[in-house]
């Protein structure tokens, strides 16, 4: 996933945005990934997607890319 891809969002019953979004800036690792976060130890990622609603930090397993 990069700047510019055009992603779906994934129903997964959490994920409050929908549609067809663009990727505004690339996945970076959570903050509660960080060394004393609440998921100190976990990985996953969130990314910035400007969705109709407006801009949303999801995570990036609740998109997909159009291909």
């Amino acid at each position: 996933m990069k700047v510019g891809d055009l992603v779906l969002s994934i129903d997964n019953g959490v994920h409050y945005a929908e549609g067809i979004g663009i990727v505004m800036e690339p996945p970076r690792l959570s903050y509660d990934c960080m060394p004393g976060g609440d998921a100190d130890g976990e990985t996953y990622y969130m990314v910035k997607v400007l969705w109709a609603s407006g801009i949303e930090e999801v995570f990036e397993d609740d998109c997909e890319v159009i291909r």
